[in-house]
């Protein structure tokens, strides 16, 4: 084995023993904030996100807009605009917090809560930890119900009545298969999940188009939607459920930190959200044409057999149970975190995410329909960690930018004698450097990582409109939310009432959802 000698020439350079010029580089010293190697793309990134909206906003969202009339277009250029404003701006904290504490990466299980710590302190990063993990848990629950009812209406419609295995069984069905799939690991272990569930969406959208354009049986719309009026409670049912359906933000960092080149993740969110807001828009536009305030929360049950329509009952269940693996990733790393599970694969991740599952079927079998949950999970859960969290985080990190800037400044007054030439002695520079922990060779080793990262502080720097936008966003979406969460439960103890869970009657809510599917 040859061993290869070195030598420094005049310049400074190491010299290999053959003559050649050699530049030894410490990786941590060229890093830039949001790179990861070997992480993904910004192509299988949109579909990952793509995959995260899932079919809901084909099949279950047209009924929501349509609620609310000719008001339902304003209303939902405005969610969707702050939606995706507050996603970019959590993607931006991310990048602003690897610049402020690079060791953060360490944290990529939990990037939104280790983004709160760092901001507010360890209390916060707690609730947003605790946010995370119930939106993530009760969004599953929607997707089980919403699959399970979808194989019960194929099998009736296929059969013609013969076959009736209610929704209740179904649900138990789809749990137990899938559970192997919910052991895989992080999204990066998922991309061959991720782009079949893309497939899915997109076939389900053209399936549910080419239904509603051959549905001859169907009544004729009734006159006088774009006269029509909402109520504040349409309004109000309206937020949640959108906010329930277009929320990326507890699985947004997850993909960010999983990326290649994370401060891309804006062109990502751009293309899912443009990508599934067309196939919404389409499919809503076709349903107020065809069936107008008439079509119903499942847009499925309101159509004539066909074999599109069967197709699309099968597809949405795959697609559903695809993209609850996806989603639940987050949940499921916590809780092995908390539990001292290993993160390579083991018994021990199967048996934890498998009672995870069941548990989330448990519930779905005792509430009464898929909508109230999306709205009673949009209005209360994600409020915060869509409209109040990253506003709040961005400004405030953006403050502790500005003053590691003023820090750095300082610093290199010091070091290059500039302070000390000005008249300041050793006992207060001293006291300086207690203050300054950057000033430790270690910091200042750390902190030099990013040495072009002092052109990017201007941006990232406070500015009145900053403060003003962010406090905006906090005030509507606040009052929105404490709104939307009274409606939601109101809505929800009001149904409880009268329509029966499987857990209670399995027969009466089976026959429910039957009945539902016969007046269509």
């Amino acid at each position: 084995m040859k061993i290869v000698k070195f030598s420094t020439d005049a310049n400074g350079y190491l010299e290999a023993s053959a003559g050649r010029p050699v530049t030894v580089m410490v990786s941590r010293q060229f890093y830039t904030p949001g790179e990861t190697a070997g992480g993904l793309s910004v192509f299988f990134t949109v579909l990952c996100i793509v995959d995260l909206f899932g079919v809901f906003p084909v099949v279950a969202l047209p009924k929501t807009i349509i609620s609310c009339g000719i008001y339902g277009i304003p209303l939902v250029v405005a969610l969707l605009a702050l939606q995706l404003y507050t996603a970019v701006l959590l993607g931006r904290c991310w990048l602003l917090a690897q610049e402020l504490q690079p060791d953060i990466r360490d944290k990529n299980r939990f990037p939104y809560a280790a983004i709160a710590e760092l901001a507010f302190g360890s209390r916060v990063g707690s609730l947003v930890i605790f946010l995370i993990d119930a939106t993530v848990f009760g969004a599953a629950i929607p997707n089980f119900i919403f699959a399970s009812q979808s194989m019960q209406l194929f099998w009736w419609k296929v059969s013609s009545g013969a076959v009736n295995v209610t929704y209740c069984v179904w649900m138990v069905i789809i749990g137990i298969l899938l559970c192997p799939i919910m052991w895989l690991g992080s999204p990066k272990e998922m991309k061959s999940v991720a782009v079949t569930s893309v497939c899915v969406v997109t076939t389900v959208a053209v399936c549910v188009w080419a239904c509603i354009l051959m549905d001859q049986t169907s009544p004729p719309p009734a006159a006088g939607l774009l006269s029509y009026v909402p109520s504040i409670r349409d309004f109000l049912v309206a937020y949640g459920i959108m906010a329930f359906q277009f929320d990326i933000h507890p699985m947004l960092l997850t993909l960010q930190v999983d990326m290649a080149d994370g401060r891309r993740v804006n062109s990502a969110l751009l293309g899912g959200f443009a990508y599934t807001v067309t196939l919404s828009a389409v499919t809503t536009l076709l349903a107020a044409l065809r069936y107008g305030s008439q079509v119903h929360s499942n847009i499925l049950q309101g159509m004539e057999p066909s074999f599109p329509l069967y197709l699309v009952a099968l597809l949405v269940t795959l697609q559903l149970c695809l993209s609850s693996a996806v989603s639940s990733s987050a949940l499921f790393q916590h809780v092995e975190d908390l539990l001292k599970i290993p993160r390579s694969f083991c018994i021990q991740r199967c048996v934890i995410r498998s009672t995870i599952v069941l548990l989330g079927i448990f519930l779905g079998e005792s509430v009464p329909r898929f909508d109230l949950i999306m709205g009673l999970v949009g209005s209360s859960l994600t409020g915060p960690l869509m409209f109040v969290f990253p506003p709040l985080f961005f400004v405030r990190l953006c403050y502790k930018k500005t003053r590691l800037r003023r820090h750095r400044l300082l610093r290199n007054k010091i070091r290059t004698g500039q302070w000390a030439a000005a008249g300041a002695g050793g006992g207060e520079q001293a006291a300086v450097r207690a203050r300054l922990p950057l000033l430790a060779e270690r910091q200042h080793l750390e902190y030099d990582t990013f040495a072009t990262a002092a052109v990017d502080v201007d941006e990232y720097s406070v500015r009145w409109y900053d403060v003003t936008l962010a406090a905006l966003v906090v005030t509507l979406g606040g009052a929105a939310t404490l709104a939307a969460v009274y409606s939601s439960w109101g809505d929800f103890v009001d149904s409880a009432t009268f329509t029966k869970p499987c857990l209670i009657n399995a027969t009466v809510a089976a026959r429910t959802f039957v009945e539902s599917m016969a007046d269509s």
